[in-house]
């Protein structure tokens, strides 16, 4: 859980510090390219001292009601994973496909549930959206430069997304994908 959770931090170019006397080697990777510093020991009083957004992933009780009364106490945002209570903020689960997000929340609630539902989503949109999303953003600026009227625009991007393309770019004919937008536009 919590590298997940510094993996998302690295992506979004997150400075992050991980406190713990344990990590897993993909947190020791991203250590060693420099991507995130690693302290490795117990949680202290303390240890939140110049920081911005506060993430605590541990099994212990203890820790976690320590971090939450200090992240209070200098005014951060704090997130104990699966423990609303202990929290002033919370993180979605997210779907990535290039500039495509999709978000996935529960609102605290149950994130076992929103966990399943981003896995469904992630089935459901692919890794070939990225290039999807890209060839439409294409599409959509030559269409802007083509078209006077929104209606026009809008229509002309209509029959671009109708086209096919999707399905083209999933099998990996991306070339015939880009002769389908100009044709469409």
């Amino acid at each position: 859980m919590a590298q997940r959770k510094v993996e998302g931090l690295v992506e979004s170019q997150a400075s992050v510090t991980v406190i713990s006397p344990s990590t897993t080697r993909a947190l020791d990777t991203l250590a060693a390219q420099g991507l995130i510093r690693i302290i490795r020991r117990e949680y202290r009083q303390g240890d939140l001292e110049g920081t911005f957004l506060v993430i605590s992933a541990t099994d212990d009780e203890e820790i976690n009601q320590a971090v939450f009364a200090e992240a209070g106490e200098k005014g951060l945002l704090v997130n104990v994973v699966d423990q609303p209570e202990l929290c002033n903020f919370i993180v979605p689960s997210v779907v990535r496909r290039g500039d495509l997000v999709i978000s996935i929340s529960t609102s605290g609630k149950c994130p076992v549930l929103a966990k399943r539902v981003r896995k469904q989503i992630e089935k459901q949109y692919g890794p070939e959206y990225q290039e999807y999303l890209l060839l439409l953003s294409q599409a959509r600026e030559k269409i802007k430069a083509s078209y006077k009227t929104e209606q026009e625009r809008g229509k002309a991007l209509e029959r671009v997304m109708d086209s096919g393309i999707l399905e083209l770019i999933r099998v990996g004919k991306k070339d015939l994908a880009e002769e389908t937008i100009e044709r469409c536009i």
